[in-house]
């Protein structure tokens, strides 16, 4: 709460006052990141008109939200609530992912053939997004093009284009 309160430029008090809890600090900064993801990931795949296009924008998307919205050195703040943070917006933006990408998780080879859903699809992608901020690369392009090449979309038009 006191880093909260330091980088909002407020006292602890006026924290609490508004947040009594971390657990209520911790759903509003939730909902908060639902919604700006869902509204960052929208955009990024609203201006794709292929299936494979969409995929690979949100794939982008993913890999570097997290680094631009909490930052490099969050996780060093506050480990455990950072790691909460996560652990809470999994759901929601799982949801989200699979729901704007709808059939063009249909490109991925596992869910092709049945072997994951849609969602699970899309919940892997994050996972692999949020290992990825609590682990970097020091190349996101690396990362980025291990999710393509699972995605099934290495080696086509779009990986040239985008990349």
């Amino acid at each position: 709460m006191s880093a909260v309160a330091a980088v909002a430029g407020v006292s602890r008090p006026t924290v609490y006052r508004w947040f009594p809890t971390k657990a209520h600090l911790l759903a509003a900064i939730t909902e908060y990141e639902s919604e700006r993801f869902a509204g960052g990931l929208r955009s990024a795949v609203g201006a794709q008109r292929s299936s494979r296009r969409k995929l690979d924008a949100a794939l982008r998307y993913v890999v570097t939200y997290l680094d631009g919205s909490l930052g490099v050195g969050a996780i060093s703040v506050d480990t455990e609530f950072a790691l909460q943070s996560l652990a809470c917006s999994l759901e929601p933006q799982s949801e989200t992912l699979a729901t704007l990408l709808g059939d063009a998780l249909a490109e991925v080879p596992a869910v092709r053939v049945r072997a994951l859903t849609r969602q699970q699809a899309a919940e892997m992608f994050l996972r692999l997004a949020y290992s990825h901020y609590l682990m970097p690369h020091p190349e996101p392009e690396v990362m980025l093009t291990a999710m393509r090449s699972f995605a099934g979309l290495v080696g086509g038009a779009v990986t040239r284009a985008a990349g």
